[in-house]
């Protein structure tokens, strides 16, 4: 089992080479509308949950597809920037926070009373 500390230190270091990754090296241009918003690791370093969020969300799907294919790839460049027995399986999961934020700003807003508005 990993200690708090060092499964943050092994997060940190997986979110920054999947971001380098995403942005500098992969050939599908697709790639550069990932963010990596969060890297979570699990008590004993074998799962990464990587969440992810997209520029535009006409891009989820395509995007979805590419990091299902391009999965393999990843965890093979994430293991040689670790220092781990084994490298960490890596789970996408779709980020919505942001999504959530503006909907909920936008409910708020029409709420609103109009003096407050202005």
């Amino acid at each position: 089992m990993a200690t708090d500390r060092r499964r943050q230190q092994v997060s940190r270091v997986v979110q920054q080479r999947l971001a380098q990754i995403f942005l500098k090296e992969m050939k599908d241009p697709r790639a550069s509308f990932v963010t990596i918003t969060e890297v979570a690791m699990n008590k004993d370093l074998t799962v990464a949950t990587v969440h992810w969020s997209a520029l535009k969300e006409e891009h989820r799907k395509r995007l979805e597809s590419l990091l299902r294919h391009a999965r393999g790839f990843l965890r093979t460049e994430v293991a040689h920037e670790l220092d781990l027995r084994n490298a960490p399986i890596l789970e996408f999961k779709y980020d919505d926070r942001l999504e959530r934020m503006d909907r909920m700003e936008k409910l708020i807003r029409e709420n609103l009373p109009q003096e407050e508005k202005e």
